[in-house]
């Protein structure tokens, strides 16, 4: 077992930035003067000092381990930051019994990289009973067969008409990920993205 990370980075007129590390030691590697935090302890206290410090936060960007944390969730509610986090692919919502899930239509969108070029890709919200403040997505390259590692399921709580910037947004994360990437190759970073739009 090694020692991970937990990143935020910001992003800012197309430029990645990192902003804080913090390392995530898990239970096993801990010394006898060390606190165990888990990842989602270690981001919400990034989120925590990162407002703290002044900087602010236009949209949060996150992926499934931060979007299926309802402690997490519960961080940025309390600083009532905007976010568009992913999700598992069987993510649930409680229902009453009498409502039921519904996907609506595909529609096409262009999905602008960093580089400026575009491609097609694709998008639908999935509805899960009544329309509510939080908003559920698929977001794919082919809606026939949804491939595994083109396909994003994201939740968000930005509101108005998402179809065609939704794709966007949620893909600024790659930025920060391709810099780690790049840059870092030898760590294995769990990261959140911060960007500051």
């Amino acid at each position: 077992m090694g020692t991970f990370a937990v990143n935020a980075y910001g992003v800012y007129c197309n430029i990645t930035f990192p902003l804080i590390v913090k390392v995530f030691k898990p239970k096993g590697t801990l010394k006898a003067s060390d606190k165990y935090q888990t990842k989602i302890e270690l981001a919400a206290e990034i989120i925590t000092e990162l407002i703290e410090e002044g900087f602010n936060i236009k949209l949060v960007l996150a992926d499934s381990l931060y979007g299926e944390s309802s402690q997490f969730l519960s961080k940025l509610a309390e600083h009532k930051l905007d976010y568009v986090v992913a999700i598992r692919s069987n993510h649930a919502v409680w229902l009453p019994a009498n409502q039921s899930v519904r996907a609506n239509k595909w529609s096409s969108f262009e999905r602008t990289f960093s580089n400026q070029k575009s491609e097609a890709r694709y998008i639908r919200e999935i509805i899960y009973g009544k329309k509510r403040a939080i908003t559920y997505w698929e977001i794919t390259t082919d809606p026939e067969t949804m491939p595994e590692n083109s396909t994003s399921f994201v939740m968000t709580n930005l509101q108005g008409n998402l179809k065609k910037n939704l794709g966007d947004l949620y893909g600024l994360r790659t930025w920060a990920a391709c810099f780690w990437t790049e840059h870092l190759p030898r760590n294995k970073p769990c990261r959140i993205w911060l960007p500051l739009l």
